[in-house]
């Protein structure tokens, strides 16, 4: 799934566009292996600044995923308290057990 990230997107789109952030970027990264694989299979040496890349983005990546997480989960609370306040506003002493 590809997600669209606009203004009205809600906790679980974002979510989503940050997990395929976090997707696209592993992709990145293998890509990234095989090149550095392929100098170093015809001799090339002192590619240290590509293994640092690599090692940079996998830190990128699990913070795209870390965020994810916690958009997921810190928007669905504010959903919850936000149905819950709406429940509250909408009740009546009768819907409440008050005559």
């Amino acid at each position: 799934m590809t997600a669209v990230l606009d203004g009205d997107g809600n906790h679980e789109y974002i979510a989503a566009a940050l997990r395929d952030a976090a997707t696209d970027l592993e992709q990145l990264i293998a890509g990234h292996r095989v090149i550095a694989d392929e100098f170093e299979s015809h001799g090339w040496v002192g590619l240290d600044a590509l293994d640092g890349v690599g090692g940079q983005l996998g830190g990128v990546i699990d913070s795209l995923s870390l965020v994810a997480e916690r958009v997921g989960v810190g928007g669905q609370i504010v959903a919850d308290a936000h149905t819950s306040h709406h429940m509250i506003g909408r009740a009546s002493k009768a819907s409440l057990g008050h005559a």
